[in-house]
């Protein structure tokens, strides 16, 4: 059963399938996060005709469920989706459609690509691109018997002109950016994997048959990939 739905950015009628209901995805058209509207609720039964006596009464839990019930409905859509920290030993990567953008480094902030090379972003700030879609992957990171190993990767869409200038004005920045899962394309998770080979010796995703799979698939189209411990 298709579930219709519109862009709020562009006005696009969309038709959705129902197992995707209370998920974010992009509108095909003007690529805006659009969330797949989420199941109904039940309605409440309605109220029996009560004695004259008992017209006053009052659920005892009822001023602890009239607030829940008001926060619920208040709660933004993307609450819960933003990423809270960079963790010193995981991956974080910014990518655009044609090229690695950017690379987070433990010490040393954003590395940003240059041309021929990296370099810390604060060195040429002037660099980062102004317009364009980017995808903030998120790789994680576990120390095992073998070593540290990568676990999994999650995609955060990156959307707005002048969103990458947050990279040169601090390091969580860009975070506050990231704030709907997004789909990487099959350029994005080539440009990602093989930025990790360049970084990480080759046992790094022996552990992560899932995750390289994920990455050297053209045909996958999920939003993340492994299991995250948060």
């Amino acid at each position: 059963m298709a579930i219709r739905v519109i862009c709020g950015s562009c006005g696009s009628k969309i038709d959705a399938k129902d197992e995707l209901r209370g998920q974010t995805r992009r509108c095909p058209k003007c690529r805006q996060p659009i969330l797949i509207e989420p199941a109904a609720q039940p309605q409440a039964p309605k109220p029996q005709p009560v004695k004259a006596e008992q017209s006053q009464a009052r659920p005892a839990n009822a001023a602890a469920t009239a607030p829940n019930a008001a926060s619920a409905a208040a709660a933004p859509a993307t609450e819960g989706l933003k990423m809270r920290r960079l963790r010193p030993d995981d991956l974080y990567f910014v990518v655009g459609s044609d090229k690695l953008v950017a690379y987070w480094k433990s010490g040393e902030g954003w590395m940003l690509n240059v041309g021929n090379g990296f370099s810390q972003v604060k060195r040429s700030p002037g660099l980062i691109p102004d317009l364009g879609e980017f995808v903030l992957a998120e790789g994680r990171v576990a120390q095992t018997d073998n070593g540290r190993r990568l676990k999994a990767m999650r995609f955060w869409s990156l959307t707005g002109r002048g969103v990458l200038l947050a990279l040169g004005r601090s390091e969580t920045e860009i975070l506050e950016k990231a704030q709907f899962p997004t789909v990487p394309n099959g350029s994005q998770k080539r440009f990602i994997l093989d930025q990790i080979r360049k970084l990480y010796f080759r046992d790094f995703t022996d552990d992560a048959l899932e995750v390289v799979e994920f990455l050297t698939s053209f045909d996958s189209h999920s939003q993340s990939v492994g299991t995250f411990d948060d």
